[in-house]
């Protein structure tokens, strides 16, 4: 029915995730048998597992209420039960930001977050560890009325006064009011926990409803949004772009485009009403539409796509497939075809994958390079005379030069602990800079510059001199850095494999910078939209503060796990490299000893050689069965589905 399906992507993306991660899981049983005291690979292995494990691909959509964002996530969710699974009705289907994933089980159950947890400063993603605060309803998905009555509970919402709507951070004029009062969601947030395929395989879906919702959780504009690998920004085709709309889009996409580097697409949803006016061509219409669109909001015009999800959905229900065509809605699977397969490259390029694969690709070459060493001793044995004083003469030799290889890799590895050391000393000067000290610091600073002086130019130098101090200590951050690398590259250049092992073991601070530049062009321009601008000392102006701050923090925390990591494992192929070589070469010498000293004939001797030879080259064709595997790197996407499957992996080989 259709030439590329985000369907058929994400389940061959979770195939190519599921069968790396047990390629990885195969090679830690490998090392387990092979290699026993390899902690450390082991180590790094496992970090490579857990990216995986994590690993999912977020599609946020953005808009005003009534755009068909609902009916636009069961379209893409309609592949499986051809329904409707989300409940859809005229006017505000949901009133909170709503987050819908699996959380592997069978059970559906929606979590709900009080509207009054806007009366704190704490972040949505603190509350996410507090399980108690949440209001939780259990339903059977396959029970289409408990369904639709626990997911209709996103819906609801509750008349408040408008100052104490105010207080909360909301723009009345963005409000539906009734007499003296206002409506306001009863929910600050949803998570919807559904047991779908295309869900469990990674599909995250993160809905947020209106300016306000936005406007009033800056943590969406400043973290969620950001971390999504596609961001869909829904107009409708009845109204084009409304005031709103377009309020939406220059306050919070933009800065999100330009300054963070999300994707970020528009939807033009309900083109169908473009098919009722026999007096028009419908499609002449759209690509009308499409560039007006494009130019107003400067998007490619590519990225700028009419859908209708209504007629997607009615088409996957009755296996239509020339609605399904005119309905348009493969175009926009294939801007979220597209989104994954980049994100799928970043993933096939993270360091920690990247590591795991060049140490995999390392053991297999120093166990090749033994193998084929103890193939030429036992050849050359095999020439001599049984017991000959030649071959007696060789073994002497063989076993002093294993002897002292042995020796040389002790002394190596007794080197790289110092260096190790030597490195790990560097910790508390290369994390110095972006201590949460200097971070508490820098948010107090800028609560008492708040606190002096509280207005809409109060709040912008506030911000500029927050983000400034943080730029400073950034900046001291790339010294440390800077000199780090310096000392790693002197280990690896006194080191005598620095030909063998030729990874690039630099750490790069340089998207953690970015990002945080990044942050700040976009808080300086969300700063002012008019409800922060108009608005006094109120929970908003103090969230937007505290989201800020909470946002720096949780980058320094991942630099700073990234500067644990890097020293942790840096030196980490050096170590492994040499203590598997001691390791085949003690091996290999205990078998150099049993033949000095046993006085039975030349085969029997020779035998135990073999042997190890047997046991190298059964490990060595697992190692090399999986590398075969590992070694295609993923394709940008093909013109038409192509399946990318994993061979299935061998059992482990018995040596």
């Amino acid at each position: 029915m259709e030439d590329v399906t985000l369907r058929q992507h994400i389940a061959d993306y979770d195939r190519w995730k599921k069968g790396l991660d047990g390629q990885l899981n195969y090679f830690n049983a490998w090392l387990e048998e092979h290699f026993p005291n390899s902690a450390g690979a082991r180590q790094v292995v496992q970090q490579a597992r857990q990216l995986l494990v994590e690993d999912q691909f977020t599609v946020a959509l953005v808009g005003e209420f009534s755009r068909g964002k609902t009916e636009l996530i069961n379209a893409l969710l309609s592949h499986t039960y051809g329904k409707r699974l989300l409940p859809s009705r005229p006017g505000r289907t949901t009133m909170c930001p709503t987050e819908i994933f699996s959380d592997g089980t069978a059970q559906a159950s929606v979590r709900l977050l009080p509207i009054e947890t806007l009366a704190t400063n704490t972040s949505l993603e603190s509350f996410r560890r507090i399980p108690q605060k949440w209001v939780n309803f259990d339903f059977d998905p396959d029970d289409a009325e408990a369904t639709r009555d626990a997911l209709m509970k996103v819906a609801a919402s509750k008349a408040v006064t408008p100052e104490e709507a105010a207080r909360y951070g909301f723009d009345r004029r963005h409000l539906d009011g009734n007499g003296n009062l206002v409506q306001i969601p009863a929910w600050r947030y949803a998570l919807i926990s559904l047991p779908h395929p295309l869900l469990a395989q990674g599909l995250r879906i993160i809905d947020t409803p209106g300016l306000n919702a936005l406007g009033n959780e800056p943590e969406l504009t400043l973290s969620t949004l950001p971390s999504a690998q596609a961001v869909a920004f829904l107009l409708s085709a009845d109204a084009g772009v409304s005031g709103t709309d377009l309020n939406m889009w220059e306050t919070h996409l933009v800065p999100l485009k330009e300054h963070r580097g999300t994707a970020v697409m528009a939807l033009l949803n309900k083109i169908d009403v473009l098919w009722d006016d026999p007096d028009e061509d419908a499609e002449q219409m759209l690509r009308k539409m499409r560039a007006e669109v494009s130019k107003l909001l400067d998007l490619p015009q590519e990225n700028v796509v009419g859908v209708s999800a209504k007629k997607a959905l009615l088409a996957r229900a009755e296996r239509d497939p020339v609605l399904l065509q005119q309905s348009c809605f493969g175009e926009f699977e294939k801007l979220l075809v597209q989104r994954l397969m980049e994100h799928r490259d970043k993933v096939a390029n993270h360091r920690s994958l990247h590591q795991a694969l060049t140490l995999m690709a390392d053991t297999r070459d120093l166990l090749k390079r033994r193998l084929n060493s103890g193939r030429a001793t036992l050849e050359h044995l095999k020439r001599h005379g049984a017991t000959s004083p030649e071959q007696i003469e060789e073994l002497k030799q063989l076993h002093a030069t294993a002897k002292e290889q042995h020796k040389f890799c002790h002394q190596e590895l007794l080197t790289l602990k110092s260096s190790q050391r030597m490195l790990a000393r560097q910790r508390a000067s290369l994390l110095a800079p972006v201590s949460s000290q200097q971070l508490q610091q820098l948010i107090d600073e800028t609560r008492h510059a708040l606190n002096e002086r509280w207005s809409p130019l109060g709040l912008a130098r506030a911000i500029d001199g927050f983000m400034g101090g943080v730029e400073h200590q950034l900046t001291n951050l790339e010294r440390e850095v800077d000199q780090a690398n310096r000392l790693v590259d002197a280990i690896y250049d006194r080191s005598t494999l620095n030909n063998i092992i030729s990874a690039e073991q630099h750490l790069d601070i340089a998207g953690f910078r970015a990002a945080l530049r990044g942050l700040h062009r976009q808080a300086a321009q969300l700063r002012r939209s008019p409800q922060l601008l108009l608005a006094r000392r109120n929970r908003l102006t103090e969230r937007f503060v505290a989201t800020l701050a909470n946002e720096v923090g949780r980058m320094y925390s991942q630099m700073i796990s990234t500067v644990d990591g890097w020293l942790d494992g840096v030196l980490e192929p050096l170590k492994q490299h040499v203590q598997y070589q001691k390791h085949l070469l003690n091996r290999h010498l205990i078998k150099l000893t049993e033949l000095k000293q046993k006085t039975q004939n030349k085969r029997t001797d020779l035998r135990a050689l073999e042997e190890e030879l047997v046991r190298n080259h059964s490990a060595l064709g697992g190692l090399e069965d999986l590398l075969k595997q590992t070694q295609a790197a993923p394709q940008p996407i093909p013109p038409a589905p192509v399946a990318n499957n994993v061979t299935p992996l061998k059992a482990p080989a018995t040596s």
